[in-house]
Formats: structure tokens, C-alpha cells, sequence
């Protein structure tokens, strides 16, 4: 214990320094109430992005009140660590046109005459702000009223409701862009609504800027890795003997949700080509299918039967144990056939130590440096794929020194405490604004 620390020096400072300790206290300002949104399809990367924040962001001078889209994400929060959090669920339902009934409506609206074609889709546009947009965003509002928000923030790309919300609440709007938008009319008169972007990539970022958002108004913060759940030594007994994976085992696979721009036909082709040369090597699939997107994961179970490989290919199915599967795996592949927005799980995977093979497109760009600390591959080529893989299984000195590249990269360029810390600065620069009022918690008191 240093002197300074010591009893004996608490009160030879005297009474006075304990009464301007809590004068100190009390004059600190309160943590700002922040609205965090989430409305992703289910427990997807921004999910455990903005769960991966919240245990880090600074209490003393933030308070969080987060509602998400579904009741398993608020599930997921509760059980990641983070500290005691508001966290609601206010159901997030799409418009009508992606009912059965609006579709079909939608499509009988197109095969009228332009006017009658105007009518109705302008009818169906009014039915979605009556039925849909409204009641999320009453409630939207009357929670923040009452929880006095200062500050939204939107995870998952510009939206009316949230931009309503912001704009009724009269707070500043943080936008974390996880991808490309779609570049309409609507999208650029809300993305004018946004204070400040915080795009998740560089490849983002200039998409942001083709939609006519100002760079200035733009900030890049990589996604955050929690560099102590993926952690190289983490221990994978029960997952090893749960799957059959043997100490040394070739095995490699791929994470993430079901979708067919992730390229999993791709992986499975390529895993054909490398269990032709390494026979004893096995293939894992780990993650499902959204709702209402079974068709792909069908289709990616019958390809695995054509291509002879359904006894040597492992189906996972959703799991929570993430770093514990990548730690089974010798080498990791990312096969999207179109530019990642960012591609979370090579940066998870290079945590754990693991090389990784990622296309060559978008946000894989930015995290790998090929033939560094991983190695990038054309999109759909599964030829170019399986040699990065064979490489990697058969030549283990080689892959044990990727994946210490790998972690080391990881380490100086996405912890979770770095990306809390320049979240933090987008809040207190959008808040500093003399355009905009700051209220606290405090003011109710």
C-alpha cells in the first residue's frame, strides 16, 4: 500500500479534505440518460456489439436505457455480464408489405394504371404509418419522455421511428452504420436528420458518403472484440467431447447466420476440395437460419449429400458457445460472395489465435493483412479457397504463427475498452452542440 493510501494519511490530510471529497461528489455531474436501439433480425453481431459496449461504457457518465427488437436479445444482455441495465422489448415489426397480405396487395397495386397504382400504394404506405411506424414510436417516446433522454442512439442504421423519435424528443441522433444503405430518395432525406454516423468500417464509410452524407459527419469505430471471452486459452473440454473433435483434428469451419450472401455453398464446395486432399479432415457449420430463410439452410443440407461430404460436415445449429467451437477449430474461413460490411467473427477468430481465410471484399480488407495474419481469398472461388485451408491444416508451424500475428492484431486495433472509449467521445461531442439541450436524470429529482 502506497503512503498516500495509507489511514494514517487520510487523516493527517485533516476533516477538510474528507468535506471537499464529497463536495467533489456532489458537484459531478449526472450520467446522461442515453436510449439505446437494437433492432436487428435476432442475436446477430450488432447485438452482441452493443451487449459488448454496455459493459464497458462509463456509468458514471452515461446511463443507458436500451430497448430491443426481440425478447432473446434481451435475454442474451442479461446473461453477458454487463452491469445492471434498463432493457425493454417493444416488438419491432416490419411494414405491411412484408405480410402475405401486403405483398399481395403490393403486387395487385402494380398491375393497375399509374393513378389507380399511386392510390394504392400511397393507401398501403398510410396503413404502414397508422399500424406499424406509430405505435413503436408513441411508445418509443413516451419511454424516453419519461426516462428524460438526452441522446439516441440507433445501432443499426438510419430509421424514420428512431429519426422521429430523436427529432420529437429534440436530442441528438447517433447512427451506428453497419453497412451499406439503401441509396433512395428517403434514405438521403434521413440520413440529413443523423447528428453524427459512427460507420463500422472504412467500406462503410464511403458508402455514407455516396449517399451524400458529409465525411465530416462521419466516424469509423470498428466493432469491439472482448478480448477476455476470446481468449486463446479458454478451455473447450465439454464442446470437444460433446462434438467428437480429437486434440489435433483437422477440423475448419465457418460462423454466422444462414444467408446466402455469406457464401456457405461456397465454404461447403471449397470443403469438398480440401477433404480430397486431406481426408481426414472434418467441416463445421456453425450458426441457422433466420426466420423465414429455412429454404437456404435445406438447400446447403442437400449440397453437402450431393457433394459426398454429409458424414465428414457437422451442422451446429444457433449456439452461444462461440469461442469455445472456434477453439475446436484449426483454421477459420469467412466466405461472403458479397463485400462485408466489417465481418466480426474474423476479428472474434483472430482473437482466439485461429488463422483465418476471409474473401477479399469490403471489411475483411481492413482487418487482414494477407499472408501476415491471415490470407484473402477472391469471393467464390472455393479452388482459392481450399489451397488457403489445405495450407493451413497441413502445415501447423505455419498457422500457429498466422494466429499470433492474428491475436496480436486484434489486441492493438479492436478491443472492447478502446471502442467504449471512442463511443464515448461521439456522445460527448453530439452533446457539447449549444444547438442542443442536455437533460439529466437529475432534473426530475
Amino acid at each position: 500500500m502506497s503512503a498516500l493510501s495509507t489511514p494514517e494519511a487520510e487523516r493527517a490530510k485533516g476533516p477538510g479534505a474528507a468535506r471537499g471529497s464529497a463536495r467533489d461528489r456532489l458537484s459531478a455531474p449526472p450520467p446522461v440518460p442515453v436510449l439505446l436501439i437494437e433492432h436487428s433480425i435476432g442475436v446477430s453481431g450488432s447485438t452482441i456489439s452493443l451487449c459488448t459496449l454496455l459493459r464497458r461504457l462509463e456509468r458514471k457518465r452515461y446511463e443507458p436505457c436500451v430497448v430491443f427488437a426481440r425478447t432473446a436479445q434481451r435475454e442474451y444482455l442479461l446473461g453477458s455480464g454487463a452491469p445492471p441495465t434498463d432493457a425493454r422489448v417493444i416488438v419491432w415489426r416490419n411494414g405491411l408489405k412484408s405480410t402475405r397480405l401486403g405483398r399481395a396487395f403490393y403486387w395487385m397495386a402494380l398491375r393497375r394504371g399509374q393513378p389507380l397504382r399511386r392510390l394504392l400504394t400511397g393507401l398501403l404506405s398510410l396503413l404502414d404509418i397508422a399500424f406499424v411506424m406509430l405505435p413503436y414510436t408513441l411508445r418509443l417516446y413516451w419511454l424516453a419522455r419519461r426516462r428524460r433522454i438526452a441522446l439516441v442512439h440507433h445501432n443499426n442504421g438510419v430509421e424514420p421511428r428512431s429519426v422521429l423519435v430523436a427529432r420529437l424528443l429534440r436530442v441528438p441522433l447517433v447512427v451506428y452504420q453497419r453497412g451499406a444503405e439503401w441509396h433512395s430518395r428517403t434514405a438521403r432525406a434521413l440520413a440529413r436528420m443523423v447528428t453524427l454516423y459512427v460507420a463500422n468500417s472504412e467500406a462503410t464509410k464511403q458508402d455514407l458518403v455516396d449517399l451524400g452524407v458529409a465525411a465530416g459527419r462521419i466516424r469509423v469505430i470498428y466493432p469491439p472484440v472482448d478480448l477476455d471471452r476470446f481468449n486463446p486459452d479458454l478451455a473447450a473440454g465439454r464442446q470437444r467431447a460433446e462434438l467428437g473433435v480429437g486434440m489435433g483434428e483437422p477440423c475448419f469451419g465457418i460462423f454466422g447466420t444462414l444467408l446466402e450472401w455469406k457464401g456457405h455453398h461456397v465454404f461447403l464446395k471449397a470443403a469438398r476440395l480440401v477433404m480430397d486432399e486431406v481426408p481426414s479432415a472434418r467441416a463445421f457449420v456453425i450458426g441457422e437460419a433466420p426466420e423465414r430463410g429455412q429454404a437456404y439452410r435445406d438447400e446447403l443440407r442437400r449440397l453437402v449429400h450431393d457433394l459426398g461430404i454429409a458424414d465428414r460436415v457437422v451442422f451446429t445449429g444457433f449456439r452461444e458457445d462461440v469461442p469455445e467451437l472456434m477453439q475446436l477449430l484449426r483454421v477459420i474461413v469467412h466466405a461472403s460472395v458479397t463485400p462485408e460490411p466489417f465481418g466480426r467473427v474474423i476479428a472474434e477468430a483472430m482473437a482466439m489465435g485461429k488463422p483465418v481465410v476471409a474473401t477479399d471484399a469490403g471489411g475483411p480488407r481492413e482487418i487482414i493483412q494477407d499472408g501476415s495474419d491471415g490470407y484473402l481469398v477472391p469471393p467464390e472461388e472455393p479452388e482459392a479457397m481450399a489451397r488457403a485451408i489445405i495450407r493451413l491444416l497441413t502445415d501447423t508451424a505455419h498457422a500457429d504463427q498466422i494466429g499470433r500475428r492474428a491475436r496480436r492484431t486484434v489486441q492493438a486495433r479492436f478491443s472492447a475498452e478502446a471502442h467504449a472509449r471512442l463511443v464515448e467521445q461521439v456522445y460527448a461531442e453530439v452533446l457539447t452542440r449549444p444547438s442542443r439541450p442536455r437533460t439529466t436524470n437529475r432534473d426530475i429529482q
